[in-house]
């Protein structure tokens, strides 16, 4: 065993070593306290998508975002609905789940679907040609989300506003739904998950 005496050795480490490891630590701290403090007000824990202004949208815009799996719709000069892609049946599925997509233009089953279920589309959306299927089950849904096949639930709608610039700011971390029955087009009904 040493002799704490001797010249040379310290029972101790140096104070200098101990206050710069407290210093880097601190440091490190810091820069994690404001890293999160600019997460949180970000915006990008709140499940809100921000999009273009409103005007870069043309009545009867549709598109789809895939990161976030939503179909942003203008139905006129004052309306925006935000589509889930994922149909209720797809959403309970425990297996393989197929997500709706449009019906192209160069579908060869378009005309004959769009005589079909002319009388049960939106009336909102007279005269669209935008169908929308999903394969696993066959649903078939027009450009509101509206279910064409069969009376049923429609697809999930995310909340759509506008935010202080005029962007579209859709919320996916919230649904509401609804369902088709009869003559009545949103029935509102509980969301499953």
């Amino acid at each position: 065993m040493s002799d704490p005496s001797a010249p040379g050795l310290s029972p101790r480490p140096p104070l200098a070593l101990g206050c710069g490891a407290s210093a880097l630590a601190l440091a490190v701290l810091l820069l994690f306290g404001t890293c999160t403090i600019q997460y949180l007000e970000s915006g990008a824990n709140s499940g809100k998508v921000t999009l273009l202004p409103y005007e870069e949208y043309e009545v009867g815009a549709f598109e789809y975002q895939p990161a976030r799996h939503f179909f942003l719709v203008r139905l006129d000069r004052e309306t925006f609905i935000a589509l889930s892609d994922l149909d209720a049946a797809n959403r309970a599925a425990l297996g393989r789940r197929c997500r709706v997509a449009p019906i192209a233009a160069s579908d060869p089953d378009l005309p004959a679907l769009l005589e079909r279920y002319r009388d049960r589309m939106n009336p909102a959306l007279a005269g669209s040609t935008l169908l929308l299927r999903e394969d696993c089950f066959g649903a078939v849904y027009d450009a509101s989300g509206l279910r064409l096949d069969r009376d049923g639930r429609n697809l999930d709608r995310h909340p759509v506003a506008l935010d202080g610039e005029g962007r579209v700011v859709v919320d996916v971390s919230r649904r509401s739904c609804s369902e088709r029955s009869g003559s009545e087009l949103f029935v509102p009904v509980p969301c499953r998950e």
